[in-house]
């Protein structure tokens, strides 16, 4: 292993690089630049995810993380041994560590292996497309997510997620009409029927196993000849869930249209594979206990999952709980340890030839 010299310039340059869903482009071509100078082989691809690898080996080990960040500029700064800014976390703070970490393996570590830095684009977004469009063009034998579990701790699952629209348009009527029903009453009862059902699938079971739903929009109006209503429907789900049964709970109301969006299905490991072995080994020799999270939200492990059918989880320092916010930021120290982490779980990794 390398020496290293402590510093956070890498992360901070990228976090400079502001690079909102749909408008990473820019800062995936001077990524790709920035990774050809350091050594990397590194372009960008059709639809502008950053692509880069290191190394030769028949075992490829994919990093898999996203550029992209949610709206919303957090002034740059470091204050109190702590980097403020968009992506510090959420998930610019992976990319680097990974990147970091990777160059801090001597050649025995590397040898066998092959490091395929994957920098996703609209991450954020309903479409992921950038994890999509790599899914089709790679086969890895190990995948880390780069999201933000904290230094000594992994992700071992992350919840499914069903999008839809639902809406409801009749011919106009007045108000006083026998058997009126507003346009909103038909969409209320689709909800209703949908939040009933995830009442009664919810009991006795354990969060991650869990239906969440949530009614994230609703909207109504009228024309000369006509009314209607729309709501935006999320269900966050479980292993178990049934995204088709939802959707039809939805259009169980005479009239209701459904609209998929998007449907993601719940990932997990039971955290005894080789890369879990290896994360928790690599943290208890940090001289600290492993945690294992199983999180409620969504990431590109949903979307590559099911061509990926290898040993997977998510890690990346920094406090998702800072996911988002307008004082996002991560410690100069939990970014230094994180990358600690990686590199040793990088030189671990047992390779196909035995290298």
């Amino acid at each position: 292993m390398r020496a290293r010299e402590k510093t956070i310039e890498f992360l901070k340059w990228m976090v400079e690089q502001y690079s909102p869903s749909h408008h990473e482009h820019a800062f995936s071509r001077s990524l790709a630049e920035h990774l050809e100078r350091r050594g990397w082989r590194a372009h960008t691809d059709e639809v502008g995810n950053t692509i880069a690898s290191l190394g030769e080996g028949d075992t490829c080990i994919a990093l898999l993380g996203h550029i992209d960040t949610v709206p919303g500029e957090v002034p740059v700064r470091i204050e109190d041994g702590r980097l403020f800014g968009r992506g510090t976390v959420d998930a610019k703070g992976a990319i680097g560590a990974f990147i970091e970490a990777v160059e801090l393996l001597d050649e025995s570590e590397r040898a066998g292996k092959k490091f395929l830095l994957l920098g996703c684009v609209e991450e954020e977004v309903a479409i992921t497309r950038g994890a999509f469009h790599v899914r089709e063009r790679y086969r890895p034998d190990y995948v880390i997510n780069g999201e933000p579990s904290g230094a000594h701790a992994v992700t071992i699952g992350y919840k499914g997620l069903v999008r839809a629209e639902v809406e409801y348009r009749a011919s106009r009527r007045h108000t006083a009409s026998r058997d009126y029903r507003a346009a909103a009453e038909h969409v209320v009862e689709a909800w209703n029927a949908l939040r009933g059902y995830c009442d009664e699938w919810n009991r006795e079971r354990p969060l991650f196993e869990q239906n969440l739903p949530s009614l994230t929009s609703f909207q109504t109006g009228a024309t000369d000849t006509e009314e209607w209503a729309r709501a935006s429907v999320n269900v966050r789900t479980g292993p178990a869930s049934d995204g088709e049964r939802l959707l039809a709970l939805l259009g169980s109301v005479p009239g209701v249209n459904v609209t998929a969006i998007s449907s993601k299905k719940a990932v997990s490991t039971d955290g005894n594979d080789a890369l879990s072995r290896t994360f928790k080994r690599a943290i208890r020799e940090r001289g600290a206990r492993p945690t294992l999270r199983l999180k409620t939200g969504t990431s590109d492990w949903n979307t590559v999952a099911g061509a990926w059918q290898v040993p997977t989880l998510a890690y990346g320092p920094g406090d998702s709980a800072l996911d988002h916010t307008p004082h996002e930021h991560i410690g100069l120290e939990e970014y230094e340890e994180g990358v600690s982490v990686l590199a040793r779980v990088l030189a671990l990794l047992p390779t196909k030839s035995g290298a």
